[in-house]
């Protein structure tokens, strides 16, 4: 809700303990792309935030922000890299449990939920591949694999404010969906690994880290991740675009584990052997 705070024009919000507490963490960062908090706290009703107001609009629901916004991610990411101890429990780890849960509960149920929009055909196929993946054990543990990072976890395009006026950049907004996991899950949530948006997030990363991450490790967790987000949100795409968006992730899921695939074989058959005496 936009209202007037001691003649700031602010947001008061109720939120989820995984903002409130990812937004504490921001207070001592020097970061502009990321929201400020004013005041907050927890009563009755829950976790509530005051952050500033910004004038603007939202990038398209299947667009992709500008390359700098993966820019100033890839500097969050390299920040908290190894250091995800420091953050709160509220938390979710993308591990493999989470893995079958996002695709054998919540990608199902979007699905079912986008059925009369995607027709029965589209709708069994979508259902097939979420239950292959859910099955699949090499899969679903490659996430703990990865190394581990904070995540936005929800970073598409309705929360990115692009600036009007005089507001410089981007705003990253709404992180009630943060979690811990892969960098490449907020890369792959809107643009491809040969990309300007994931160059400029590995340029960010060297700039905090002194060196741009592993390329292979980057490739495989974008693949596999990639895979997991067009399978989970497939249904809720459809439904809240086009059947045709909705089939395009699909599409995008099932070329994206094939890709996973190959590059994991070769990452498995590269690994140096190490025999015991």
């Amino acid at each position: 809700m936009r209202a007037d705070w001691s003649g700031r024009d602010v947001v008061v919000k109720r939120t989820s303990p995984a903002e409130l507490a990812v937004l504490r963490l921001f207070a001592d960062l020097d970061e502009p792309m990321l929201p400020r908090l004013l005041a907050s706290g927890v009563d009755g009703g829950g976790p509530w935030i005051v952050i500033p107001f910004h004038d603007g609009r939202a990038v398209d629901l299947m667009g992709e922000p500008p390359a700098e916004v993966h820019h100033r991610m890839g500097r969050l990411h390299a920040r908290f890299h190894g250091r995800t101890d420091r953050l709160a429990d509220a938390l979710e780890v993308i591990d493999p449990a989470f893995v079958r849960r996002g695709l054998a509960e919540f990608g199902t149920e979007q699905l079912r939920r986008a059925r009369d929009v995607i027709g029965e055909s589209l709708y069994a196929r979508g259902c097939r591949l979420l239950a292959a993946l859910a099955d699949d054990e090499a899969f679903c543990a490659a996430a703990d694999g990865f190394d581990r990072t904070l995540l936005h976890g929800d970073l598409y395009g309705l929360n990115v404010l692009q600036p009007s006026g005089r507001e410089p950049l981007p705003l990253i907004i709404d992180w009630g969906a943060a979690r811990i996991g892969p960098a490449m899950f907020d890369v792959a949530m809107t643009t491809g690994y040969d990309s300007a948006g994931r160059r400029a997030h590995d340029r960010g990363w060297a700039e905090i880290s002194g060196a741009e991450p592993d390329p292979e490790e980057n490739e495989l967790a974008h693949a596999w991740s990639t895979a997991l987000i067009s399978a989970m949100f497939a249904g809720t795409v459809a439904a809240r675009s086009s059947a045709a968006d909705g089939e395009q992730l699909i599409i995008a899921a099932e070329d994206s584990v094939q890709r996973f695939r190959r590059l994991h074989a070769v990452r498995q058959t590269s690994a140096p052997c190490v025999s015991g005496s």
